[in-house]
């Protein structure tokens, strides 16, 4: 079934390009083996260690991981006026004036909003007040936050319950659609000491978040994500509070809503995720055959 190839397919990639995270190695000591095919080959996975666990082992009480994609981690809204929204987010960042016009599509909702400003503005590790940021964390301490991040994001996977003898189903989705998710992420950042709450905390994952846009928006690369992680942030719901109100509304403002798929979760952890442009999942039977 396809969940099975992209299961393996998944895992296999982890376990190839997952440089922090102490668990992302390939997975051959669990003696507990299920069994899928991958194009001619068959493969063994660990049970528990692969692509799910068995409900034997999951226990028909066992509550699946929560999803960190879709309806289940959107902030509910109120009914606002998006004009007046608009305009206090816009006077209030009026020094990102200039970056949020560069984004901005032509006759999006915010065109009115966004001043008089040049559409070309200089991006680079010393322009102000946006800038470049590095890829990862080169602190030990925020690097080790970051593999433990993962890490616990990986377990989450390897605890999705998987029923072999069932064609596929909502949980085989969810853990192909949680692994591409993971798969898609390049740049990585720790914000070790924000709390949320006080200005200086807000403007510090403000500047992230809309850096890292910018960066991913610029690059233009299909299924590429930055991950933003506060380990020390107190309230996940102040946490989603805040990137609907800071990123992903403004961001559809800006008519670039159907570009990022923006997202925050906890593995661990607090986070936020931006992807931009999520591709679909491919079809097994459209890969190549290997014939060349």
């Amino acid at each position: 079934k396809t969940s099975s190839w992209w299961g393996f397919f998944l895992l296999q990639q982890i376990a190839l390009n997952g440089e922090f995270g102490a668990s992302f190695a390939p997975i051959t000591h669990n003696p507990t083996c299920r069994r899928t095919t991958f194009g001619d080959t068959t493969c063994s996975m660990a049970a528990g260690q692969g692509f799910g666990k068995p409900p034997s082992e999951s226990g028909p009480q066992s509550p699946r991981p929560q999803k960190t994609y879709g309806q289940e981690v959107r902030q509910s809204r109120d009914v606002i006026d998006m004009e007046s929204s608009m305009k206090d987010f816009f006077s209030a960042r009026e020094d990102w004036a200039p970056l949020f016009r560069s984004l901005a599509i032509d006759d999006c909702p915010a065109f009115d909003f966004l001043g008089h400003v040049t559409s070309e503005i200089e991006f680079h590790e010393s322009s102000s007040p946006w800038r470049r940021l590095q890829e990862a964390p080169e602190e030990e301490e925020d690097r080790t936050v970051l593999a433990s991040f993962l890490d616990q994001s990986q377990q989450a996977l390897l605890d999705i319950p998987v029923n072999e003898k069932t064609e596929d189903d909502d949980l085989d989705m969810q853990f192909v659609e949680e692994g591409r998710r993971i798969l898609a992420l390049s740049r990585f950042h720790v914000l070790r000491d924000n709390q949320g709450g006080s200005v200086e905390n807000v403007d510090a994952l403000f500047t992230t978040c809309w850096n890292e846009v910018m960066h991913l928006n610029t690059q233009a690369e299909e299924h590429t994500g930055s991950l933003i992680i506060l380990p020390q942030y107190t309230s996940l719901s102040d946490l989603r509070r805040f990137t609907d109100m800071n990123v992903l509304q403004p961001l559809e403002w800006l008519g670039l809503g159907n570009d990022f798929e923006v997202a925050s979760f906890e593995r661990g952890s607090p986070a936020i995720r931006l992807i931009y442009k999520l591709s679909g999942i491919p079809d097994p039977s459209e890969q190549e055959t290997g014939d060349d």
